[in-house]
């Protein structure tokens, strides 16, 4: 399938590593241009010079205003108009709902809902007509992950957002989620350690324990989700807004 992303501009957030990486190489390798957006300055410098001159890049915090300004300057002075936003960036920290301090719950509203709003708010005068957002999420919005009640308070308030924002901005921009389980990134990874630890179990069986528990039988590649991302950030997924795609293996069976 074509899905005409040759010379289409993107930025890309969280494109040091895991998902946001994953999107940003399948962007590039459609033909497509990428801002890469993330805090660590090291790490966003190795990933640039790996993906070329498709690829520029803009060290910042999203989650603050410092941030959002940055990567809008950056953005136009580079592609003059988008194409879209891959909106992502690292998870909020794990812990049960009542042991999160006032200031982690705040850090994650900004992480999850108050720098992606601003971003948005900043970026989309700039898109052009038929271009795209996608959100990236968690299997969290359907379904609570233990240990991680930030991420099961918040991210379905991203996929609430996401249905608000596709009826405000459509025709003209479309907006949609992407709902990942178990992909095999240094995220999941944590999360399988800390469980490890607390059943008394090496990090290799808390991974076959859960791997059980997917119809597919296996942690997703951060390279499956990005060719799904391309697809929807791109003119081939022309009529679809509005959506959460779950890419997760069948891991979560809730219906609707």
């Amino acid at each position: 399938m074509e899905l005409g992303l040759e010379n289409k501009s993107f930025v890309v957030g969280g494109a040091s590593s895991g998902l946001g990486r994953a999107v940003a190489e399948q962007l590039v390798e459609e033909g497509a241009r990428v801002l890469l957006v993330a805090r660590s300055e090291d790490a966003i410098e190795e990933v640039a010079r790996e993906l070329g001159e498709r690829a520029d890049q803009c060290v910042a915090d999203v989650s603050h205003a410092s941030g959002v300004d940055k990567v809008a300057t950056v953005a136009i002075d580079r592609f003059g108009t988008l194409d879209g936003v891959l909106v992502n960036a690292g998870g909020p920290p794990f812990g049960p709902a009542l042991e999160l301090t006032d200031e982690q719950w705040l850090d994650a509203f900004r992480l999850l809902l108050g720098g992606p709003v601003r971003l948005l708010r900043t970026l989309v005068p700039q898109m052009n007509d038929g271009a795209s957002v996608l959100f990236i999420t968690s299997s969290s919005v359907r379904e609570p992950i233990q240990g991680l009640d930030a991420s099961n308070v918040l991210r379905p308030g991203v996929a609430a957002l996401v249905k608000c924002l596709a009826k405000e901005l459509g025709p003209r921009v479309r907006v949609n989620s992407m709902a990942p389980g178990r992909i095999d990134t240094a995220r999941s990874r944590s999360l399988d350690e800390a469980r490890a630890q607390d059943f008394g179990i090496s990090t290799e069986e808390q991974q076959r324990n859960v791997s059980e528990g997917i119809p597919l039988g296996r942690y997703g590649e951060p390279a499956e989700l990005g060719r799904a991302a391309a697809f929807l950030l791109s003119p081939a997924a022309s009529y679809i807004t509005g959506v959460s795609l779950q890419v997760d293996g069948g891991l979560v069976s809730a219906v609707p």
